[in-house]
Protein backbone atom coordinates (compact mmCIF):
# COMPACT_ATOMS: atom_id res chain seq x y z
CA UNK A 1 0.00 0.00 0.00
CA UNK A 2 0.91 3.50 -0.53
CA UNK A 3 1.49 5.53 2.68
CA UNK A 4 1.93 9.17 3.55
CA UNK A 5 2.49 11.61 6.37
CA UNK A 6 1.55 15.04 6.89
CA UNK A 7 3.05 18.30 8.61
CA UNK A 8 -0.04 20.00 10.00
CA UNK A 9 -2.01 20.46 6.45
CA UNK A 10 1.31 20.19 4.30
CA UNK A 11 2.84 17.31 2.86
CA UNK A 12 6.42 16.83 4.75
CA UNK A 13 9.34 18.10 2.53
CA UNK A 14 10.91 14.70 0.83
CA UNK A 15 14.34 15.21 1.69
CA UNK A 16 13.19 15.37 5.46
CA UNK A 17 11.53 12.64 5.20
CA UNK A 18 13.66 10.17 4.11
CA UNK A 19 16.48 11.69 5.95
CA UNK A 20 14.59 10.64 9.22
CA UNK A 21 13.63 7.05 7.32
CA UNK A 22 17.41 6.71 7.02
CA UNK A 23 17.64 7.07 10.82
CA UNK A 24 15.60 3.72 11.53
CA UNK A 25 16.25 1.36 13.81
CA UNK A 26 18.63 3.80 16.26
CA UNK A 27 17.82 5.23 19.22
CA UNK A 28 16.46 8.12 17.91
CA UNK A 29 12.56 8.32 18.41
CA UNK A 30 10.77 9.51 14.94
CA UNK A 31 7.04 10.43 15.07
CA UNK A 32 4.93 12.57 12.95
CA UNK A 33 2.16 14.65 13.18
CA UNK A 34 -1.13 13.26 12.37
CA UNK A 35 -3.25 14.46 9.56
CA UNK A 36 -6.69 15.88 10.83
CA UNK A 37 -9.07 13.29 9.04
CA UNK A 38 -12.59 13.99 10.20
CA UNK A 39 -15.54 11.23 9.86
CA UNK A 40 -19.53 11.49 10.52
CA UNK A 41 -22.31 9.11 9.24
CA UNK A 42 -25.01 10.56 7.66
CA UNK A 43 -28.61 9.79 8.37
CA UNK A 44 -28.40 7.20 5.77
CA UNK A 45 -25.49 5.11 6.94
CA UNK A 46 -22.75 6.47 4.17
CA UNK A 47 -19.85 7.42 5.79
CA UNK A 48 -17.87 10.23 5.18
CA UNK A 49 -14.77 11.42 5.59
CA UNK A 50 -13.10 14.81 5.21
CA UNK A 51 -9.13 16.02 4.65
CA UNK A 52 -7.85 18.97 4.37
CA UNK A 53 -5.07 19.79 2.41
CA UNK A 54 -4.63 23.20 1.41
CA UNK A 55 -1.11 23.20 -0.73
CA UNK A 56 -3.31 23.02 -3.88
CA UNK A 57 -6.75 24.40 -5.31
CA UNK A 58 -7.82 20.77 -6.02
CA UNK A 59 -10.41 18.57 -4.11
CA UNK A 60 -10.76 14.76 -4.81
CA UNK A 61 -13.91 13.38 -4.46
CA UNK A 62 -14.35 9.66 -3.93
CA UNK A 63 -16.96 6.61 -3.67
CA UNK A 64 -15.75 3.35 -2.73
CA UNK A 65 -18.45 0.59 -2.04
CA UNK A 66 -17.28 -2.69 -0.06
CA UNK A 67 -17.91 -4.62 -3.14
CA UNK A 68 -15.81 -7.00 -5.11
CA UNK A 69 -15.18 -9.82 -7.00
CA UNK A 70 -15.62 -11.63 -3.78
CA UNK A 71 -19.44 -10.62 -3.61
CA UNK A 72 -20.15 -12.56 -6.83
CA UNK A 73 -22.21 -15.40 -6.99
CA UNK A 74 -20.07 -18.17 -8.35
CA UNK A 75 -21.74 -18.49 -11.40
CA UNK A 76 -21.41 -14.47 -12.17
CA UNK A 77 -18.07 -13.84 -11.86
CA UNK A 78 -17.29 -10.36 -13.56
CA UNK A 79 -20.38 -8.81 -12.33
CA UNK A 80 -18.39 -6.23 -9.70
CA UNK A 81 -15.92 -5.83 -12.93
CA UNK A 82 -18.98 -4.63 -15.24
CA UNK A 83 -20.05 -2.48 -12.53
CA UNK A 84 -16.96 -0.25 -12.86
CA UNK A 85 -18.09 0.30 -16.46
CA UNK A 86 -21.78 0.68 -16.52
CA UNK A 87 -21.32 3.40 -13.67
CA UNK A 88 -20.25 5.67 -16.75
CA UNK A 89 -22.48 4.57 -19.02
CA UNK A 90 -25.55 6.97 -17.93
CA UNK A 91 -28.35 7.52 -15.10
CA UNK A 92 -31.91 8.98 -15.09
CA UNK A 93 -30.74 12.47 -15.62
CA UNK A 94 -26.89 12.08 -16.76
CA UNK A 95 -26.31 10.43 -20.49
CA UNK A 96 -24.21 7.73 -20.86
CA UNK A 97 -20.24 9.01 -20.63
CA UNK A 98 -21.40 12.58 -19.61
CA UNK A 99 -20.02 12.20 -16.24
CA UNK A 100 -16.56 11.64 -17.55
CA UNK A 101 -17.06 13.69 -20.23
CA UNK A 102 -18.10 17.22 -17.95
CA UNK A 103 -15.59 16.74 -15.38
CA UNK A 104 -12.76 16.62 -17.92
CA UNK A 105 -14.63 19.97 -19.57
CA UNK A 106 -14.20 21.72 -15.66
CA UNK A 107 -10.45 20.36 -16.09
CA UNK A 108 -10.91 17.42 -13.60
CA UNK A 109 -10.27 13.69 -14.39
CA UNK A 110 -12.35 10.96 -12.98
CA UNK A 111 -10.80 7.14 -12.73
CA UNK A 112 -12.18 4.20 -11.15
CA UNK A 113 -11.11 0.34 -9.71
CA UNK A 114 -12.20 -3.12 -9.20
CA UNK A 115 -10.50 -5.42 -6.46
CA UNK A 116 -11.55 -8.80 -5.11
CA UNK A 117 -12.82 -6.23 -1.81
CA UNK A 118 -13.78 -2.97 -2.95
CA UNK A 119 -14.48 -1.00 -5.42
CA UNK A 120 -13.59 2.73 -5.80
CA UNK A 121 -14.66 6.08 -7.89
CA UNK A 122 -13.01 9.27 -7.96
CA UNK A 123 -13.01 12.38 -9.51
CA UNK A 124 -10.37 15.02 -9.07
CA UNK A 125 -11.22 18.58 -10.12
CA UNK A 126 -10.51 22.24 -9.22
CA UNK A 127 -11.88 22.92 -5.41
CA UNK A 128 -14.91 24.93 -7.17
CA UNK A 129 -16.30 22.07 -8.50
CA UNK A 130 -16.34 20.04 -5.45
CA UNK A 131 -20.35 20.33 -5.06
CA UNK A 132 -21.01 19.09 -8.63
CA UNK A 133 -18.94 16.05 -8.18
CA UNK A 134 -20.82 15.04 -5.54
CA UNK A 135 -23.87 15.54 -7.66
CA UNK A 136 -22.96 13.04 -10.12
CA UNK A 137 -21.71 10.52 -7.79
CA UNK A 138 -24.86 10.73 -5.83
CA UNK A 139 -26.86 10.48 -9.28
CA UNK A 140 -25.33 7.57 -9.78
CA UNK A 141 -25.28 5.56 -6.57
CA UNK A 142 -29.39 5.67 -6.98
CA UNK A 143 -30.62 6.53 -10.49
CA UNK A 144 -28.05 4.04 -12.56
CA UNK A 145 -30.10 2.95 -15.84
CA UNK A 146 -29.44 -0.51 -16.59
CA UNK A 147 -29.74 -0.49 -20.51
CA UNK A 148 -29.75 -4.12 -22.89
CA UNK A 149 -28.17 -2.41 -25.45
CA UNK A 150 -25.44 -0.33 -23.00
CA UNK A 151 -25.04 -3.85 -21.30
CA UNK A 152 -24.42 -5.29 -24.06
CA UNK A 153 -21.88 -3.41 -25.48
CA UNK A 154 -19.73 -2.98 -21.98
CA UNK A 155 -19.91 -6.49 -21.53
CA UNK A 156 -18.07 -7.23 -25.09
CA UNK A 157 -15.26 -4.32 -23.81
CA UNK A 158 -15.13 -6.46 -20.66
CA UNK A 159 -14.38 -9.84 -22.53
CA UNK A 160 -11.94 -8.39 -24.53
CA UNK A 161 -9.93 -7.33 -21.88
CA UNK A 162 -9.93 -11.23 -20.45
CA UNK A 163 -8.97 -12.37 -23.93
CA UNK A 164 -5.94 -10.10 -23.50
CA UNK A 165 -4.77 -11.51 -20.47
CA UNK A 166 -6.12 -14.97 -20.82
CA UNK A 167 -3.23 -15.06 -24.32
CA UNK A 168 -0.65 -14.28 -21.97
CA UNK A 169 0.72 -17.47 -20.11
CA UNK A 170 1.59 -15.66 -17.00
CA UNK A 171 -2.01 -14.35 -16.57
CA UNK A 172 -3.36 -17.86 -17.22
CA UNK A 173 -1.23 -19.19 -14.67
CA UNK A 174 -2.13 -16.61 -11.79
CA UNK A 175 -5.99 -17.65 -12.76
CA UNK A 176 -4.84 -21.90 -12.13
CA UNK A 177 -3.14 -20.52 -8.80
CA UNK A 178 -5.68 -18.86 -7.77
CA UNK A 179 -8.02 -21.47 -8.37
CA UNK A 180 -5.39 -24.17 -6.35
CA UNK A 181 -4.87 -22.17 -3.54
CA UNK A 182 -8.54 -21.32 -2.76
CA UNK A 183 -10.73 -24.11 -2.62
CA UNK A 184 -13.97 -22.57 -1.33
CA UNK A 185 -13.02 -19.02 -0.49
CA UNK A 186 -14.14 -16.49 -3.18
CA UNK A 187 -10.63 -15.52 -3.77
CA UNK A 188 -10.27 -18.31 -6.15
CA UNK A 189 -11.24 -15.64 -8.68
CA UNK A 190 -9.86 -12.03 -9.26
CA UNK A 191 -11.73 -9.17 -10.40
CA UNK A 192 -11.60 -9.48 -14.05
CA UNK A 193 -14.15 -12.29 -14.61
CA UNK A 194 -14.64 -15.01 -17.05
CA UNK A 195 -16.25 -15.08 -20.33
CA UNK A 196 -18.35 -17.68 -19.86
CA UNK A 197 -20.16 -16.11 -16.42
CA UNK A 198 -20.30 -12.66 -18.55
CA UNK A 199 -22.25 -14.34 -20.76
CA UNK A 200 -24.48 -15.55 -18.94
CA UNK A 201 -25.01 -12.30 -16.89
CA UNK A 202 -28.74 -10.60 -17.53
CA UNK A 203 -29.49 -7.00 -16.86
CA UNK A 204 -31.67 -8.28 -14.13
CA UNK A 205 -28.43 -10.08 -12.77
CA UNK A 206 -26.67 -6.54 -12.64
CA UNK A 207 -29.48 -4.81 -11.32
CA UNK A 208 -29.87 -7.41 -8.06
CA UNK A 209 -26.19 -7.00 -7.95
CA UNK A 210 -26.32 -2.72 -7.75
CA UNK A 211 -29.69 -2.62 -5.60
CA UNK A 212 -27.81 -5.06 -2.94
CA UNK A 213 -24.37 -2.99 -2.32
CA UNK A 214 -24.52 0.17 -4.27
CA UNK A 215 -26.31 2.68 -1.64
CA UNK A 216 -25.56 4.36 1.20
CA UNK A 217 -24.83 1.92 4.26
CA UNK A 218 -22.10 -0.23 2.10
CA UNK A 219 -20.80 2.79 0.70
CA UNK A 220 -18.12 5.32 1.60
CA UNK A 221 -17.87 9.16 0.35
CA UNK A 222 -14.22 10.79 0.54
CA UNK A 223 -13.26 13.64 0.43
CA UNK A 224 -9.55 15.15 0.62
CA UNK A 225 -7.98 18.97 -0.51
CA UNK A 226 -8.56 22.23 -0.58
CA UNK A 227 -11.95 22.59 1.27
CA UNK A 228 -13.53 23.56 4.37
CA UNK A 229 -15.42 20.73 6.04
CA UNK A 230 -18.76 22.77 6.18
CA UNK A 231 -18.44 22.87 2.99
CA UNK A 232 -18.53 19.51 2.49
CA UNK A 233 -21.10 18.83 5.31
CA UNK A 234 -23.62 20.64 3.89
CA UNK A 235 -22.74 18.87 0.58
CA UNK A 236 -23.12 15.49 1.52
CA UNK A 237 -26.23 15.85 3.00
CA UNK A 238 -27.60 18.10 0.11
CA UNK A 239 -27.04 15.21 -2.45
CA UNK A 240 -26.47 11.40 -0.47
CA UNK A 241 -28.63 12.81 2.33
CA UNK A 242 -31.81 12.06 0.52
CA UNK A 243 -30.76 8.41 -0.71
CA UNK A 244 -32.45 5.11 1.01
CA UNK A 245 -30.14 3.33 3.23
CA UNK A 246 -30.19 -0.07 1.70
CA UNK A 247 -30.15 -3.40 3.27
CA UNK A 248 -27.28 -4.79 5.29
CA UNK A 249 -25.60 -6.74 1.81
CA UNK A 250 -24.98 -10.68 1.70
CA UNK A 251 -21.07 -11.65 2.03
CA UNK A 252 -20.51 -14.67 0.28
CA UNK A 253 -17.45 -15.16 2.00
CA UNK A 254 -18.16 -15.51 5.08
CA UNK A 255 -20.28 -18.46 4.05
CA UNK A 256 -17.54 -19.74 2.10
CA UNK A 257 -14.19 -20.02 4.84
CA UNK A 258 -11.45 -21.07 3.35
CA UNK A 259 -10.12 -24.40 5.44
CA UNK A 260 -6.91 -24.43 6.69
CA UNK A 261 -4.57 -25.58 4.39
CA UNK A 262 -2.09 -28.53 5.95
CA UNK A 263 -0.04 -29.29 2.72
CA UNK A 264 1.58 -28.27 -0.37
CA UNK A 265 -0.75 -28.30 -3.37
CA UNK A 266 1.09 -28.28 -6.62
CA UNK A 267 0.35 -28.39 -10.29
CA UNK A 268 2.22 -28.44 -13.87
CA UNK A 269 0.30 -26.89 -16.15
CA UNK A 270 1.43 -27.92 -20.12
CA UNK A 271 4.32 -26.08 -21.80
CA UNK A 272 3.98 -22.02 -23.17
CA UNK A 273 6.41 -20.06 -24.73
CA UNK A 274 7.37 -18.42 -21.46
CA UNK A 275 8.22 -20.53 -18.48
CA UNK A 276 6.39 -19.29 -15.09
CA UNK A 277 7.02 -20.67 -11.83
CA UNK A 278 4.31 -19.07 -9.15
CA UNK A 279 4.18 -19.93 -5.87
CA UNK A 280 2.05 -18.54 -3.20
CA UNK A 281 2.26 -18.73 0.89
CA UNK A 282 -1.27 -17.98 2.57
CA UNK A 283 -1.01 -14.96 4.70
CA UNK A 284 -3.13 -13.15 7.17
CA UNK A 285 -5.82 -10.51 6.42
CA UNK A 286 -4.57 -7.26 6.04
CA UNK A 287 -5.01 -5.78 9.76
CA UNK A 288 -3.26 -8.02 10.91
CA UNK A 289 -0.03 -6.20 12.65
CA UNK A 290 2.07 -9.26 11.03
CA UNK A 291 1.64 -7.30 7.70
CA UNK A 292 4.17 -5.07 8.54
CA UNK A 293 7.39 -7.13 8.74
CA UNK A 294 5.98 -9.12 5.73
CA UNK A 295 6.12 -6.04 3.64
CA UNK A 296 10.11 -5.84 4.95
CA UNK A 297 10.37 -9.39 4.01
CA UNK A 298 8.96 -8.78 0.56
CA UNK A 299 11.75 -6.07 0.24
CA UNK A 300 14.43 -7.86 1.10
CA UNK A 301 13.47 -10.77 -1.56
CA UNK A 302 12.24 -8.85 -4.62
CA UNK A 303 12.99 -4.79 -4.48
CA UNK A 304 15.23 -3.94 -6.98
CA UNK A 305 18.13 -4.94 -9.08
CA UNK A 306 20.36 -6.31 -5.27
CA UNK A 307 17.50 -7.91 -4.45
CA UNK A 308 17.88 -11.74 -2.96
CA UNK A 309 15.85 -13.43 -5.72
CA UNK A 310 17.39 -11.59 -8.46
CA UNK A 311 20.68 -11.72 -7.56
CA UNK A 312 20.31 -15.36 -7.00
CA UNK A 313 17.89 -16.31 -9.81
CA UNK A 314 18.84 -13.73 -12.58
CA UNK A 315 22.07 -12.65 -11.92
CA UNK A 316 23.92 -15.36 -10.47
CA UNK A 317 22.86 -18.86 -11.19
CA UNK A 318 21.16 -17.82 -14.80
CA UNK A 319 18.29 -19.81 -14.63
CA UNK A 320 15.57 -16.94 -15.19
CA UNK A 321 15.16 -13.97 -16.82
CA UNK A 322 12.70 -12.52 -13.61
CA UNK A 323 11.75 -13.50 -10.35
CA UNK A 324 10.23 -11.34 -7.70
CA UNK A 325 7.23 -11.90 -4.36
CA UNK A 326 4.17 -9.70 -4.12
CA UNK A 327 2.32 -9.40 -1.41
CA UNK A 328 -1.74 -10.00 -2.08
CA UNK A 329 -3.59 -8.21 0.94
CA UNK A 330 -6.61 -8.94 1.02
CA UNK A 331 -9.83 -8.25 4.19
CA UNK A 332 -9.47 -11.75 4.45
CA UNK A 333 -6.64 -13.74 4.77
CA UNK A 334 -4.28 -13.63 1.61
CA UNK A 335 -1.17 -14.70 -0.25
CA UNK A 336 2.71 -14.24 -0.58
CA UNK A 337 3.70 -14.71 -4.22
CA UNK A 338 6.71 -15.43 -4.73
CA UNK A 339 7.57 -16.16 -8.78
CA UNK A 340 10.01 -16.48 -11.44
CA UNK A 341 9.92 -16.73 -15.02
CA UNK A 342 12.24 -18.87 -17.42
CA UNK A 343 13.16 -19.68 -20.99
CA UNK A 344 14.73 -23.47 -21.27
CA UNK A 345 12.96 -26.70 -20.00
CA UNK A 346 16.13 -27.72 -17.67
CA UNK A 347 15.99 -24.58 -15.61
CA UNK A 348 12.61 -25.47 -14.10
CA UNK A 349 13.80 -27.44 -11.00
CA UNK A 350 16.71 -24.78 -10.53
CA UNK A 351 14.70 -22.40 -10.29
CA UNK A 352 12.34 -23.38 -8.49
CA UNK A 353 14.81 -24.74 -5.58
CA UNK A 354 16.40 -21.36 -6.10
CA UNK A 355 13.19 -19.94 -5.06
CA UNK A 356 12.05 -22.61 -2.22
CA UNK A 357 15.75 -21.82 -0.92
CA UNK A 358 15.64 -18.16 -0.59
CA UNK A 359 12.62 -18.45 1.28
CA UNK A 360 14.09 -20.92 3.34
CA UNK A 361 16.76 -19.09 4.57
CA UNK A 362 15.07 -16.02 6.05
CA UNK A 363 13.72 -18.57 8.30
CA UNK A 364 16.79 -19.82 9.67
CA UNK A 365 19.06 -16.53 9.34
CA UNK A 366 18.64 -13.42 10.25
CA UNK A 367 18.69 -10.46 8.26
CA UNK A 368 21.82 -7.94 8.79
CA UNK A 369 21.71 -4.75 10.06
CA UNK A 370 22.37 -3.86 6.58
CA UNK A 371 19.78 -5.42 4.88
CA UNK A 372 16.71 -5.05 6.95
CA UNK A 373 17.95 -0.77 7.04
CA UNK A 374 17.65 -0.85 2.86
CA UNK A 375 14.53 -2.62 2.92
CA UNK A 376 13.03 -0.54 5.30
CA UNK A 377 14.58 2.40 4.13
CA UNK A 378 12.45 1.63 0.69
CA UNK A 379 9.61 1.52 2.48
CA UNK A 380 9.91 4.49 3.85
CA UNK A 381 10.09 6.28 -0.02
CA UNK A 382 7.32 4.19 -1.52
CA UNK A 383 5.94 5.52 1.64
CA UNK A 384 6.11 9.28 0.75
CA UNK A 385 6.09 9.34 -2.82
CA UNK A 386 2.94 7.27 -3.49
CA UNK A 387 1.10 10.10 -1.37
CA UNK A 388 2.13 14.13 -2.11
CA UNK A 389 -1.46 14.12 -3.78
CA UNK A 390 -5.12 14.27 -2.83
CA UNK A 391 -5.87 11.03 -4.53
CA UNK A 392 -3.00 9.72 -2.53
CA UNK A 393 -3.98 10.77 0.44
CA UNK A 394 -7.59 9.57 -0.32
CA UNK A 395 -6.55 6.43 -1.13
CA UNK A 396 -5.00 5.24 1.78
CA UNK A 397 -8.02 6.28 3.66
CA UNK A 398 -10.34 4.46 1.31
CA UNK A 399 -8.28 1.04 1.53
CA UNK A 400 -7.27 1.35 5.34
CA UNK A 401 -11.43 2.16 5.98
CA UNK A 402 -12.55 -1.16 3.88
CA UNK A 403 -9.38 -3.51 4.80
CA UNK A 404 -9.12 -2.73 8.35
CA UNK A 405 -12.14 -1.04 9.72
CA UNK A 406 -10.29 2.07 10.22
CA UNK A 407 -9.82 5.37 8.43
CA UNK A 408 -6.84 6.34 10.25
CA UNK A 409 -5.21 2.85 10.74
CA UNK A 410 -2.38 3.60 8.41
CA UNK A 411 -1.11 6.47 10.42
CA UNK A 412 0.29 4.14 12.26
CA UNK A 413 2.19 1.95 9.70
CA UNK A 414 5.25 4.42 9.27
CA UNK A 415 6.30 3.78 12.92
CA UNK A 416 5.66 -0.29 12.91
CA UNK A 417 7.83 -0.35 9.58
CA UNK A 418 10.72 1.83 11.87
CA UNK A 419 10.17 -0.95 14.79
CA UNK A 420 10.65 -4.08 12.09
CA UNK A 421 13.75 -6.02 13.74
CA UNK A 422 15.07 -9.00 12.30
CA UNK A 423 13.70 -11.43 14.93
CA UNK A 424 10.75 -9.82 13.89
CA UNK A 425 11.34 -11.18 9.76
CA UNK A 426 12.47 -14.49 10.95
CA UNK A 427 9.38 -15.32 13.02
CA UNK A 428 6.88 -14.05 9.97
CA UNK A 429 8.84 -16.09 7.70
CA UNK A 430 8.96 -19.17 10.22
CA UNK A 431 5.23 -18.83 11.03
CA UNK A 432 3.56 -18.34 6.95
CA UNK A 433 6.19 -19.19 4.95
CA UNK A 434 6.18 -23.02 5.51
CA UNK A 435 5.45 -26.12 3.02
CA UNK A 436 2.53 -26.98 3.98
CA UNK A 437 1.24 -23.45 3.63
CA UNK A 438 2.41 -23.36 0.08
CA UNK A 439 0.64 -23.49 -3.68
CA UNK A 440 2.92 -24.04 -6.55
CA UNK A 441 1.82 -23.69 -10.50
CA UNK A 442 4.44 -24.48 -12.89
CA UNK A 443 4.39 -23.48 -16.73
CA UNK A 444 7.27 -24.98 -18.37
CA UNK A 445 8.77 -23.75 -21.66
CA UNK A 446 8.49 -24.90 -24.88
CA UNK A 447 11.42 -26.80 -25.79
CA UNK A 448 13.46 -26.08 -29.26
CA UNK A 449 11.04 -26.22 -32.29
CA UNK A 450 8.01 -27.11 -30.31
CA UNK A 451 4.71 -25.62 -30.57
CA UNK A 452 1.61 -25.00 -29.26
CA UNK A 453 0.82 -23.04 -25.04
CA UNK A 454 -0.73 -23.49 -22.24
CA UNK A 455 -4.46 -24.03 -21.27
Amino acid sequence: MHRSMMRGVRLMPLFVFLSLAASAGTDRKVDFPRPDIKEWQLANGLDVIYLGVHKTPLVTVQVWYHAGSKDEPRDRRGSAHMFEHIMFKGTRHVPPEEHARMLDKLGGSVNAFTTEDMTAFHDTLPRQYMDFAMHLEAERMQHLLFLKKTIGTEREVVKEEIRRRENHPIARALERFRELAFIKHPYAWDAGGRIGDLDKTTPADLERFYKSYYHPINAILIVVGDVEEKQVRECAERWFGSIAKGSVPPRPAQNSPEPVQTMLREERREPAQLGVIIGGYKIPAAKNPDLIPLQVLESVLSQGDSSRLHRRIVRDDKVGVFAGTYLQQFEDPGLMLVFGAYLKPEQGAKLRADLLDEVAKLQKTPLDARQLEKAKNQLAAHFVYGLQHVEGLAYQIGVSSIMTGDARAWLDDYGKILAVSADDVMRVAKTYLTPERLTLVTVPPLGPGAKGGAR
